[in-house]
């Protein structure tokens, strides 16, 4: 989802459909606002198409929102961390405008159902292979160990190449429709 003009770092995408709940009470870890979005490496963040003009750090609008301490947030870390939500903005902000998060330490994020819309989500698997064609509808959703959506991180490395299904992995969400190439945007129906 390339960007132009003030927006040229890019950043997530977070369409509100149907409302479920916006939440702002707890506040925010440093990290949230230092997480880098795109790299060289590890092969999943290298071959993420969704993040590709990436440049800003932080949690961006869509990522997965998880507790990471007493009354503290943070960026997803995997597909059975303590998921509460989905961030609605970036953290970070964009240059000329207010960065509330930061001012605050605060992030909005909503959960307790509700029908969204997202521009961020894992493209590839842990070995950087291609999962595009698993997003179909009716397909759970799970946190990836880079704080987005995916189908895929319902599995885990457990060493070596051995891939194994997580236990006790968390639905984030349904999809009810599929991103294409002439549409990346992905709904779904949010389950926390």
């Amino acid at each position: 989802m390339a960007s132009t003009g003030f927006l040229a770092q890019g950043g997530g995408i977070l369409k509100i459909l149907y409302l479920g709940v916006r939440n702002s009470i707890e506040g925010l870890e440093s990290a949230a606002f230092t997480k880098v979005n795109h790299a060289s490496t590890p092969a999943q963040v290298a071959a993420n198409t969704t993040t590709a003009d990436v440049t800003k750090l932080g949690c961006l609008a869509g990522s997965v929102a998880a507790v990471h301490g007493e009354a503290v947030l943070g960026a997803g870390n995997g597909p059975t961390d303590a998921i509460v939500g989905l961030f609605v903005n970036d953290l970070a902000g964009n240059a000329f405008e207010s960065s509330s998060a930061a001012a605050s330490e605060k992030g909005v994020y909503v959960n307790c159902l509700g029908t969204y819309e997202v521009g961020v989500y894992e493209t590839a698997n842990l070995d950087g292979a291609s999962i595009m064609t698993q997003y179909q509808f009716g397909k759970p959703l799970y946190c990836s160990v880079n704080g987005f959506l995916t189908v895929a991180e319902g599995l885990i490395h457990t060493g070596g190449n051995a891939v194994t299904a997580v236990v006790g992995a968390v639905v984030v969400g349904i999809i009810t429709k599929s991103p294409t190439s002439s549409d990346p945007m992905m709904r779904f129906n949010l389950r926390v």
